[in-house]
């Protein structure tokens, strides 16, 4: 199927499954994306990742969500391929499905006037405090330039080219549950997005996967709709609602209540915040009850340090001119504690299992 699933099918694919819960992983000991990926540490990154699925497998999680890394597969493309194969070897050990993300914009090749040079491989650095790992570096200006993805001649046909691969291996493949073609269009491109997301999804579509394929949104819903044109445009596109919440119960109430409206199952790939209040208490057990699939950021914390804030609440917290309700006494993001030992909650753990099988039980009775 090229196009579109119908409203049928994609209820149909939906119901067909269990409750789908997980998290978005990386594992502990990856400073970044390019340690999950590279052949660098292969070997470690592997027996790392084996203990924290078993460990997800056990409080109940069947799914997770990994992002790819062109700068990796550019440099390392049949390596990266193994390294994917591996990944999905032994998430599916631990009856674990995957949801993978195709593309990002803060990924993309940037500056169109300057040669291209992709990351460097091999030690990553990483700076203890920091959401991701890393403090603002040089790199982060270049973030500030526009981007130039499917516009710039050797990289565009490059980056189709990994898409092809990766979808055509495994497009009918089980232990992908979905394909998320383009995370948060729009989040530095705004409306110029919307061709580099038309034209994923052409790639992504051209391999005829079996498996549903979605965008995900991520900006604030309001009057009824998506909150901007490429929003709306990757809700047109997805065959399910794919979003991102990272609000209040109420906010995240509301949001539910304005994507139901485009009658297609919902899926919330990026969730959990307890900076912002948005917690596993309040959080968990609306998905579960209104059956939204739901990946909290984070599972173990390690060098990417995704417990510590965003940098951007803490310049916000300081500002006097903006009032926020940030409580900075708690952990942002991941459900362990450094070597995965403890929870940073065990209530956290304890409401995610009774609720995970519950799920499993409703499902065994149908």
């Amino acid at each position: 199927m090229k196009r579109k699933w119908s409203k049928a099918k994609i209820w149909e694919w939906y119901n067909a499954r269990p409750w789908i819960r997980g998290c978005n992983f990386i594992g502990s000991d990856c400073a970044n994306r390019l340690d999950q990926w590279q052949s660098y540490g292969r070997e470690e990154r592997m027996k790392v990742a084996d203990r924290e699925l078993e460990l997800a497998a056990s409080i109940g999680f069947n799914t997770i969500r990994i992002i790819a890394d062109f700068d990796v597969w550019l440099q390392e493309r049949e390596s990266y391929m193994s390294v994917l194969e591996e990944y999905l070897t032994i998430a599916a050990k631990h009856g674990i499905s995957v949801c993978y993300v195709l593309a990002t914009e803060v990924m993309l090749p940037r500056g169109i006037d300057e040669p291209f040079v992709p990351k460097k491989l091999g030690e990553q650095q990483y700076a203890l405090g920091y959401h991701q790992g890393r403090f603002p570096v040089p790199e982060d200006e270049l973030a500030k330039k526009p981007y130039h993805y499917l516009s710039r001649d050797g990289l565009r046909e490059k980056f189709v080219e990994m898409l092809t691969e990766i979808v055509t291996k495994y497009k009918d493949d089980e232990r992908i549950l979905f394909w998320d073609v383009y995370n948060e269009p729009g989040i530095a491109l705004a409306r110029e997005a919307i061709p580099i997301l038309e034209k994923v999804f052409e790639v992504v579509r051209s391999c005829d996967p079996s498996q549903p394929v979605t965008a995900d949104i991520w900006r604030s819903v309001s009057g009824g709709h998506a909150g901007t044109p490429e929003e709306e445009r990757a809700i047109e596109l997805s065959d399910f609602v794919n979003f991102h919440c990272y609000g209040n119960l109420a906010k995240t109430v509301i949001t539910i209540d304005t994507l139901r409206k485009y009658g297609r199952p919902l899926v919330c790939t990026e969730w959990m915040n307890r900076i912002n209040h948005n917690e596993v208490k309040d959080i968990y057990p609306i998905y579960f009850l209104e059956k939204i699939g739901c990946y909290c950021w984070g599972f173990v914390v390690g060098k990417t340090q995704t417990n510590e804030p965003w940098e951007m609440f803490w310049k916000h917290y300081y500002d006097p001119n903006k009032q926020v309700d940030y409580d900075f006494t708690k952990w942002q993001h991941d459900l362990y504690r450094p070597g995965a030992r403890h929870p940073y909650d065990p209530k956290e753990i304890d409401l995610i299992k009774q609720f995970n099988e519950l799920a499993d039980k409703n499902a065994a009775e149908k």
